[in-house]
This record gives C-alpha cells, structure tokens and sequence, in this order.
C-alpha cells in the first residue's frame, strides 16, 4: 500500500462528502496533473503560444481557490516581547485631590502665620515702650507657635502624599498629577491619552534609547499602535519579579484593566529574510507550516520554526528566501487533501 509523502504535496481527485469539495477536489487534480506536464508538443503545422500551458494552469488554479505569491525580501530589528494592562487613573485622580486640598490648607496656614509673625512684632515692639503688658506679649508669641506648628503639618503632610505617590508612581508621573495647572494630565482626563504598565520579562530592561514601543491588544502585531515611553515603574511585577515601565498611548479609547503585548526593539541592527502573510500558514499538530511551490504542480509543506509577528504576517529567515512562492489562499485546503492521501484506502470505507 503505498502513501503519499507529507513533503510532497500532489493534489489528486478524492470522493469527499459534498458535491462543492467534489467539484474543487477535481479540479486540484486537473491543476495538479497539467501543471505537472512537461511541455506541450504541438504538430508542424500548429503554432500554439509557449504560455498556454500556463495559462490553462492558471485559470485552474483559479477555479480551484488556490493563489500563491512571490515572498518579498524584508528585514526586522530583533524584539523582546513583553506584556502590561491599561492603568485605571483614579488613584492618581485621588492623590491629586487629595493634594490639592492640603496645598489649600497650607496655603490658609501660611497666611495666618504671617499675620501671627507680624502681630507678634508689632507687641514686641508696643511692649518694649511699656504699651502692652508682658502677658499680652506671651500670649502672642504663644499663638505664634501655634500658627508656625500649624504651617508645619500642613507641609508634612503634603510631603507624604508626594512621598507615598512617588514609591507607587515614580517621580515623573508624580508631578505631573501634582501640578496645579494640570496641563500635562489634561489630555488623560478627557481620554485622549490612555496610560499603561508594560512588565519585561525578568533579568531584562528597556533599552537606553527606547522612546517608543509597539503595543496592542490579543497579541495581533498587525494592529499594534505606538506607546510612548514615561520611565521607570517604582515597583517590580508580583508575579515574574520584572521591571516595569510607564507608556502612554494617544487616542486609542482602550478600556481599563485590558491587557496588551508589547514588542521592543532590540538594537538597531536588523534581521534579514521574508514576510509571510498571516493567511499562508496553516496549523497542524501545534505547528504552523507554509506550502511553498517546489516544481510545477508540487508543494512543499515547510515548518515555520518560530512565528515572529509584524505589522505584515510573520518575519521569517532561513529556509525562506525572497523569490520563492507560496499559497496565500488555499492552504488549508491542500492540507486538508495531504491528510486524507496519509489515510488508507480500507479505512476509507
């Protein structure tokens, strides 16, 4: 009993269960078997264009829902892929406000000590003349105290709400929601600035020159938009012990707690090889394979070893090489006819 080759696919007529697979199962197989010809030979006589072999071919492979393409060359800087969520800012709202209240309170405290100390002067003066007694002297100077241990707290406790701030937010982030004016946090408050925590894997850290990463949600590296970097989170992740980094996305309307990957550029030298689109591979077994056009007529399911996302499918180096075609439409279909010649024919039954 012979089997056909899992390399080497060549598509052949099957009896299947619908009338539609039956239609597109014979007409891979005239595919298969005219593009497997040598050329065709014509008499003396008969003058036949040297591209009607490949246009027949082509007009099947049509019929048949199956397209290839020519693998483009392409390059890609090396990437560490790591992962964050979108911050909910109301803890930062809360710390502002509570700040801001206590910026209030300090700034009543200050202007009573200022009219304590200048009282307090006046007496002193008013009793150097034998104006005022010497308790109304100590009674000033008492609630002078008051008013300067006043104006002490109210900074103290201004220093703990930026203190307990920083150890949770970092310095940058920090001022920004301490600001009076507000202009830094103004876009985040009207939701055209989003912020996220991006965590790295542990034992890493962002690059020196990292201004920008590559987020996005579901882990779609096609539809990944650019964060902008803010710095250095205070804390580690609990769970793999990695640094982490504030980034800030711009009118994106994501919502809060979702989850994201992240794509960072390691270095600047690139990667050389090929993109291949997302609708050429097929899964088998957990492993994603390409059809890859060997001879004419015949396809070569290749392993793709590692699937490194773009914004264009996937970048693959060796074995791929530019120039090589590929099915882009169809390749489930050829896996599907592959699987079937593995079964054998008193299974079939």
């Amino acid at each position: 009993m012979q089997k056909s080759s899992p390399a080497h696919v060549r598509l052949s007529a099957r009896p299947l269960i619908t009338r539609t697979m039956l239609v597109k199962s014979a007409v891979i197989t005239l595919l298969a078997v005219l593009l497997s010809r040598g050329p065709v030979s014509y008499a003396d006589d008969d003058e036949a264009p040297a591209a009607a072999s490949e246009n027949a071919s082509t007009d099947l492979r049509q019929l048949a829902g199956i397209k290839t393409q020519a693998l483009a060359a392409a390059s890609q800087a090396p990437e560490t892929t790591a992962f964050g969520s979108v911050i909910n800012l109301e803890p930062l709202l809360t710390f502002r406000q509570q700040l801001l209240q206590e910026q209030a309170v300090q700034s009543s405290a200050q202007a009573r000590y200022r009219a304590s100390d200048a009282n307090l002067a006046r007496t002193r003066d008013l009793h150097s003349h034998d104006i005022v007694s010497t308790r109304r002297l100590q009674e000033q100077q008492a609630q002078w105290q008051s008013d300067q241990a006043n104006l002490a707290a109210t900074g103290y406790r201004r220093q703990n709400l930026l203190s307990a701030s920083r150890l949770q937010w970092g310095d940058t982030l920090t001022a920004w929601f301490a600001e009076p004016d507000g202009k830094q946090i103004a876009p985040f408050l009207v939701q055209r600035r989003q912020l996220l925590i991006i965590s790295l894997p542990p034992n890493s850290s962002l690059p020196d020159n990292t201004q920008d990463i590559a987020v996005a949600q579901h882990g779609d590296r096609t539809q990944a938009i650019t964060a902008h970097l803010i710095g250095p989170a205070p804390q580690a992740d609990p769970l793999t012990q990695g640094r982490q980094y504030f980034c800030f996305t711009e009118q994106q309307n994501l919502p809060y707690g979702a989850r994201v990957t992240a794509w960072i550029k390691r270095g600047n030298q690139a990667s050389q090889g090929v993109w291949i689109p997302e609708s050429a591979v097929v899964w088998h077994l957990g492993q994603a394979f390409v059809f890859v056009q060997s001879a004419a007529g015949q396809f070569v399911r290749r392993l793709l070893p590692t699937l490194t996302p773009g914004a264009n499918g996937y970048f693959a180096g060796e074995p791929f090489s530019p120039g090589e075609e590929i099915v882009v439409q169809g390749a489930q279909t050829m896996l599907s006819q592959e699987l079937k010649n593995l079964i054998p024919d008193e299974d079939k039954d």
